[in-house]
């Protein structure tokens, strides 16, 4: 990216998104075809050896429910921070007592929660089922459903399949498999992945991280340790110099 404008490279890392996020093989290509040409033989090299299977949605077999990025690390480090700068044995402690507390609040928070589906994830079925819900429906058969939507659709309801894509790589119900849902015999919260179920929830917390008494631990000396590292140093030197 050197050398190049400011507004243009932030386009193309906006056009390398669209490209990693198209759900489509068709859509994809045409997308890629495009920032190859605006941006040449850049791209062309750039591209060369990057198998679109670890970068782009169409192509990835398997669920990624939504996720594209690894940026809960960064919450993780950041949600550390103060802990970093600690001696090592004080930091493990920090973080664990840390996570216990955070484990025992979610875990807590969940046993409030009287829905089959997540908070966020109902609220967000309700809220496309009202914007979409002028769309028109038909039937083909008890599972298969053809949405009018802009493109239409074919939804199959007892596979957990749309031809956009998107229900099969994320795994929650995408806007078309909704409406058609609402069209049909079955139980919306029945078709959602077990993913994003309240009872899946509970079970990743359910985990206990236990408390640690500190009554028969030795006492911490830094000045103990400091004198250990100064001696290593010395006769890191000594080995060094002979």
């Amino acid at each position: 990216m050197k050398g190049i404008d400011n507004g243009f490279r932030d386009y193309l890392v906006s056009s390398l998104g669209d490209c990693a996020y198209e759900l489509t093989m068709v859509g994809f290509h045409e997308k890629l075809k495009k920032l190859k040409e605006e941006d040449k033989q850049r791209a062309h090299s750039f591209f060369k050896e990057l198998a679109p299977e670890h970068w782009v949605n169409s192509y990835f077999r398997g669920m990624r429910y939504g996720e594209m990025t690894s940026n809960v690390v960064e919450s993780f480090n950041n949600w550390i921070k103060k802990a970093r700068n600690l001696p090592i044995t004080r930091l493990v402690d920090t973080i664990r007592t840390q996570l216990m507390r955070q484990l025992l609040a979610w875990h807590d928070q969940a046993n409030k929660w009287k829905e089959t589906i997540c908070p966020t994830f109902e609220t967000l079925l309700l809220d496309t089922f009202n914007d979409n819900s002028s769309w028109q429906v038909s039937k083909a058969s008890e599972d298969v459903f053809e949405v009018h939507s802009i493109p239409s659709v074919i939804v199959g309801i007892g596979r957990r399949t749309c031809s956009c894509f998107q229900w099969q790589i994320n795994g929650f119900s995408c806007d078309h498999a909704i409406i058609a849902i609402q069209k049909s015999r079955y139980n919306l919260n029945d078709c959602m992945e077990h993913y994003f179920h309240v009872e899946t929830y509970r079970v990743a917390y359910s985990v206990t991280i236990f408390s640690i008494s500190s009554m028969e631990k030795p006492p911490f000396r830094s000045h103990r340790l400091y004198h250990i590292s100064t001696n290593y140093e010395k006769t890191t030197r000594q080995v060094e110099e002979e």
